[in-house]
């Protein structure tokens, strides 16, 4: 047999008006705050990114790419001449300058530019705007910059190296024209290492103690809740 106590009637409207309340209340956001520190992330990121050229990690990341190759039995060169400029892009966004470093492969008979967005710090700006703007000690937030900055330039020139390789074997044992390999052995997969190299990355962070999932989550409830409350201003349903 189960029982039941019955509230007071006043008691029971003081209860109800509690939980409707507290149903409309607005979640922690500070908006002041959320828009500034969204505003400096930004500003960091796109600052990181479009600050330099990245010659001066483009080449590192040929010569160790190079060496991968030559290391398998791939022969390659240095790239002759300068990147076409319909690679170079436009604007404050341009990926490739005079200096831009390629790699040569004779047996595919192309050219593979090594250019700004080939070396992951379109993902790695971001992250570090994240790391900055995340609540945690600086100095975790410089020792995660770091390491973060390392393992990145790492994964990406192994990257680089296995995508040339499947380029070569595409073309090589499967008979892929030339552009036809680069777009399965680069264009596909890249989509895919980048995704998965994302997510390890973020935990890779996380690991060190400073919570980007969680400050990027914030910023996705945030919109969300603004979202909501801007249609149910629209249609008066608050």
């Amino acid at each position: 047999m189960a029982t039941t106590t019955a509230l007071p009637t006043a008691e029971l409207t003081k209860e109800v008006h509690e939980y409707k309340t507290q149903s409309k209340a607005q979640p922690p956001y500070n908006d002041p705050y959320m828009i500034v520190t969204f505003i400096i992330f930004s500003s960091i990121a796109l600052g990181i990114y479009i600050v330099t050229d990245y010659v001066w990690l483009e080449k590192p990341t040929r010569d160790i790419a190079r060496m991968l190759l030559s290391f398998v039995g791939i022969e390659n060169h240095n790239a002759p001449g300068t990147i076409e400029d319909f690679l170079r892009g436009e604007g404050i966004f341009y990926e490739a300058v005079d200096e831009t470093p390629g790699i040569f492969i004779p047996t595919t008979n192309t050219k593979y530019w090594i250019v700004k967005a080939c070396t992951g710090m379109q993902a790695g700006a971001l992250m570090l705007g994240l790391i900055a703007i995340s609540h945690a000690k600086w100095t975790r937030k410089v020792i995660a910059s770091i390491i973060f900055f390392m393992t990145l330039f790492i994964g990406n020139t192994l990257r680089i190296a296995f995508h040339l390789l499947l380029t070569y074997i595409l073309h090589l044992y499967f008979g892929l024209a030339p552009q036809e390999a680069f777009y399965w052995g680069h264009d596909v997969t890249s989509k895919i290492i980048g995704f998965f190299g994302t997510l390890f990355f973020a935990w890779l962070i996380e690991q060190m103690g400073v919570p980007v999932i969680d400050t990027f989550a914030d910023y996705v409830d945030y919109v969300l809740w603004r979202l909501s409350w801007i249609y149910h201003k629209v249609t008066n349903k608050t």
